[in-house]
């Protein structure tokens, strides 16, 4: 990824994107040829410009996107916030909802590609499920309990919807009910505070660099999946699974002590 200084407009063949692709065809192309559209679009500047959550006034769709974290350290708390009102914002506004899909891209196309080598149709089905998933979880972020790594938790999420929660639901359908069973019972989802913790230890895991490998496999085997499922669906043997587990504990281990160890030396350095 190449970044330029968003300051300073250029013209289209001067400018360098933050967020590219080598691809020429396909939804990616799509994606980042609209954003070349729209990154200094006037009526879209104006737009944004009068949103009341904006610092001061951008010059691009892109100095916005700094303004959101592009490219900044996973601990740039203003960046986690402006993110965090951009999200906001989306639940109503298109036009967030896409500077938001923009500022994640990256970690979008990274996922794609690592989830293309495995989903039936390759690459640009992989792209498509992402890119439907991402628009739903920015559009519906629960931005009212989730203040904090947003980036982290928006990708997490994406990936879940886009390659994990179709393969849940597919086991559960496979389960045998018996006649007298409800086959759907509506109800208003109630937060399951071990679930929730989970969550957040492996969000801190993810925004400290755990990879998103150790991140996914942990989330399944939490929803019930065994070993024994997760090698019989990958090929693999039961016992490189539970070794693969034991590596992705072990990385989310070291994150939390090395956050525990990063909190109190900045406990020690603000009371001294």
């Amino acid at each position: 990824m190449t970044q330029h200084n968003p300051h300073v407009p250029a013209t289209d063949t001067e400018r360098t994107a933050l967020v590219w692709t080598t691809s020429a065809t396909g939804p990616a192309r799509l994606i980042i040829d609209e954003w070349e559209r729209l990154v200094y679009s006037r009526p879209v500047i104006r737009r944004v410009n009068a949103w009341p959550f904006m610092p001061h006034a951008v010059e691009s769709l892109d100095e916005l996107l700094v303004l959101a974290g592009f490219g900044k350290p996973i601990d740039d708390s203003e960046g986690d916030h402006m993110l965090w009102q951009l999200v906001r914002h989306a639940e109503h506004d298109e036009l967030a909802a896409r500077i938001v899909l923009h500022r994640v891209m990256p970690s979008v196309l990274a996922m794609v590609r690592r989830r293309g080598r495995v989903v039936p149709g390759g690459m640009t089905a992989a792209m498509n499920e992402a890119i439907g998933a991402a628009w739903m979880v920015i559009r519906q972020f629960p931005h009212h309990r989730r203040h904090h790594k947003i980036a982290a938790n928006l990708v997490r999420d994406i990936e879940y919807h886009a390659f994990v929660r179709e393969f849940r639901l597919k086991k559960v359908e496979e389960t045998q009910v018996g006649n007298d069973m409800m086959s759907r019972v509506a109800h208003d989802p109630q937060i399951d505070p071990l679930a929730e913790r989970l969550n957040e230890v492996l969000c801190d895991a993810l925004e400290s660099g755990v990879a998103t490998e150790h991140i996914v496999l942990l989330e399944r085997l939490a929803s019930g999946e065994t070993t024994d499922q997760l090698a019989e669906e990958v090929g693999l043997s039961t016992r490189t699974i539970r070794n693969r587990r034991r590596n992705a504990i072990d990385a989310v281990r070291l994150s939390m002590q090395w956050d525990a160890t990063e909190t109190q030396t900045v406990g020690h350095h603000k009371h001294r």
